[in-house]
């Protein structure tokens, strides 16, 4: 997902040792109910999807009934399914809050039904398949072009297909291998998945919006590639068996050949699941009995695990999405059980956005006192630099740029006010900040102040920089 405010000085100093990284809060998300549930999907406003099970539900297959979540401000909620099925899955949410995944049914061991979906405001929505009755839906871009892949009748094979408008459209069909996949979308339209023909191993593949590339797999008959995510700058990421044997994380710089990142000591097998814009990678590496999360910067695997604070009771399984933010979701084990998880990264939250001079020919900036934990309850924000005007300090969890009287919006999506306002003594103003009494939950919030200001004359009132914050449990 992309962000206006991406930091982009994350990279190879931040994986230089689990201290410069050490920002990391993690946050069980629970369940619906059930043991086990997973995060697939992260935007930038903090939601997070993925699956969960219910109790009291077994499908026909024996297992668990899993529904598809949508986890936000603290709460998990189950999205339903399609008449017919038995479960679902969200696998990826935009940050307009456009959720992509299966409905499914018959699930065991990776075969079943599966039916391409979207949510959009908790609705459900099938979306058109090829004719053959199953389509899986995968990403999804900013401006709303759903990935995945659906099989095609004639004859029954898989193809790569976009969805745009809820009208399918047949990528794959000009792509030379017999069967083909879509995994990721980049705000370009570019995509990233694999191919393979019968009998033959898989062949890591780009699309461009115009034509199919073959990046990797190609080196031998016994090599095997795959490439799940692709970002904004053409940086691709996935797996690939290199010469040395077994399948490793790969990762492809924009237009270049793939880098073997290896796998963590003691493992067997590693590959990433997605990438940011900053060119940050996640995954996981694995043996047939045990997984760890894993963070890259296209230079070396991290164990996740070890950026957590010490005393943390969870085993980081994987890791399959980080956003703009660095905030990272996945699946951790938590006592004996299989949960979704979010972690966190406080290293980057501070002063963003470009405030305006105002009267008293200062900038109004935001600061903050106490603490974000949700714990101690004990916030409390300030603004300086402000004529002895009244102050409103408002919050939201968007970031935005816009125009605003004589200063700048910089908090967007969903106002809350922090009221009421409070008139300035010394050009300062604080309030303290109920984070818990507000009902906000562990993730980030941004917070502004607006101002009156008629000694300036134009529009008569102001606005401060903004102030992100991560709240923790």
């Amino acid at each position: 997902m992309k962000h206006p405010f991406a930091c982009a000085a994350l990279g190879a100093a931040l994986l230089a040792t689990p201290a410069a990284a050490g920002g990391y809060v993690f946050v069980d998300l629970g369940t619906l109910g059930g043991a086990n549930s997973a995060a697939l999907g992260l935007n930038d406003r903090g939601q997070v999807v993925g699956w969960a099970e219910v109790p009291g539900c077994t499908t026909g297959n024996g297992l668990p009934c899993r529904r598809a979540f949508l986890w936000e401000d603290g709460v998990m909620t189950d999205l339903g399914f399609l008449a017919g099925d038995e479960g679902s899955v969200a696998r990826a949410i935009n940050d307009a809050g456009l959720i992509v995944g299966t409905s499914e049914r018959d699930v065991l061991f990776g075969s079943g039904t599966y039916h391409a979906v979207t949510w959009t405001g908790g609705a459900l929505a099938p979306l058109p398949d090829l004719g053959q009755g199953t389509s899986w839906a995968n990403d999804v871009s900013e401006l709303g072009l759903v990935a995945g892949y659906a099989t095609d009748p004639g004859p029954v094979r898989d193809r790569a297909v976009t969805w745009s408008g809820g009208a399918i459209t047949n990528v794959g069909s000009a792509e030379p291998h017999s069967y083909n996949r879509a995994r990721g979308v980049n705000d370009l339209g570019a995509l990233a998945g694999f191919a393979w023909d019968l009998f033959q191993p898989n062949d890591s593949i780009v699309f461009d919006g115009g034509a199919w590339t073959t990046i990797g797999g190609t080196d031998g008959p016994f090599q095997n590639s795959e490439a799940y995510d692709v970002n904004d700058g053409g940086t691709v990421v996935g797996l690939q068996a290199f010469p040395s044997g077994n399948w490793h994380a790969a990762y492809w710089p924009a237009g270049g050949h793939a880098v073997d990142l290896g796998v963590l000591p003691g493992m067997d097998l590693a590959e990433l699941f997605d990438v940011n814009e900053a060119g940050l990678a996640v995954g996981h590496s694995f043996t047939d009995v045990t997984s760890r999360a894993v963070l890259s910067d296209g230079v070396q695997l991290l164990d996740l695990n070890t950026l957590l604070p010490a005393g943390t009771a969870a085993l980081l399984l994987d890791a399959t999405e980080i956003n703009e933010r660095g905030d990272i979701v996945g699946s951790a084990l938590v006592g004996g059980v299989q949960h979704a998880y979010l972690l966190l990264d406080t290293s980057n939250a501070g002063n963003y956005c470009h405030a305006t001079p105002n009267s008293t020919g200062a900038v109004a900036t935001m600061s903050m006192s106490g603490t974000t934990s949700l714990a101690n309850n004990d916030l409390v924000v300030h603004a300086s630099g402000l004529p002895n005007q009244p102050c409103l300090f408002f919050y939201g969890p968007g970031q935005g740029e816009l125009p605003f009287g004589n200063g700048v919006q910089c908090v967007v999506g969903g106002l809350t006010r922090l009221g009421p306002p409070q008139v300035a003594a010394g050009n300062a103003v604080a309030r303290a900040f109920d984070v818990v009494g507000a009902g906000l939950a562990p993730g980030r919030v941004n917070v502004q102040c607006w101002f009156r200001d008629p000694a300036a004359g134009g529009a008569a009132f102001n606005t401060s920089d903004a102030l992100e914050l991560v709240l923790v449990p």
